[in-house]
């Protein structure tokens, strides 16, 4: 379901001004907890709705403001299944049509523990908590990429919980430095064995989607079925899966 966010301007906002000051605002489940104020920078350019939500295309667009150097995206969270159901790409997630980017698929597979999202009362493995959202309405703050499109964003929170750094600061599955890095040899071997005995590697190669560090490798077992191997840079193996 998508929400269509009316913001009351003055006259003079509406008369062309963006910026309107410092309006402290935030919902909590403390009363006691103190918060900062929030400065709204503006409402986003191109994406105000008409009076009856839609915009010059006649769609209801997602609804989006930015707040604190983020734009606010609500509606509800799906992921992209395949032909059976599976959901086999781990990265594959939308939000009111717009693809939203949790981080690369490897690293999503490494189980990364961070926030209740889900709000169940266990912080439980990424993937876990997102499949506990997933068909309810959320609120991301998320970043756009730079084209004109509009239609895939970089997700920095997750209903008002941090997932990411705002201030340019490494993602969560960014290397930063300290962790042992296995050779190529050791990928190799770790892979055919978490295939399973007669297997063998076929290929090795380094992944460094956005940052994130590791290794995919390509290994037949003993009746020739192909698999694909995720390893971290230490050679640790995350996923395995058998290819069509």
């Amino acid at each position: 379901m998508q929400r269509t966010t009316v913001i009351l301007l003055s006259s003079a906002a509406a008369a062309g001004l963006l910026a309107v000051g410092t309006i402290g605002y935030l919902v909590v489940d403390d009363p006691e907890q103190q918060v900062d104020s929030i400065r709204l920078t503006g409402v986003t350019s191109g994406s105000a709705p008409s009076a009856n939500g839609a915009d010059a295309s006649g769609q209801n667009p997602p609804s989006t403001q930015s707040v604190d150097g983020l734009e606010q995206l609500v509606g509800e969270l799906r992921a992209d299944r395949d032909d059976d159901g599976d959901g086999d790409d781990a990265d594959d997630w939308t939000v009111s049509g717009v693809e939203v980017d949790f981080g690369p698929e490897e690293w999503l597979l490494t189980d990364p523990e961070l926030e209740d999202f889900d709000g169940n009362g266990t912080v439980e493995p990424l993937l876990d908590e997102l499949r506990g959202l997933e068909g309810t309405e959320v609120t991301l703050g998320v970043r756009y990429e730079a084209d004109d499109d509009r239609d895939d964003a970089d997700v920095y929170t997750i209903n008002g919980l941090a997932f990411r750094d705002t201030d340019d600061g490494p993602a969560p599955w960014q290397n930063t430095g300290g962790r042992t890095e296995a050779d190529r040899d050791t990928v190799s071997a770790n892979a055919a064995e978490a295939v399973g005995e007669g297997a063998r590697t076929v290929e090795v190669e380094r992944q460094d989607e956005d940052g994130w560090d590791g290794w995919d490798a390509e290994v037949l077992d003993a009746g020739g079925q192909e698999y694909e191997v995720i390893l971290d840079a230490a050679g640790e193996v995350v996923d395995v899966r058998a290819e069509d």
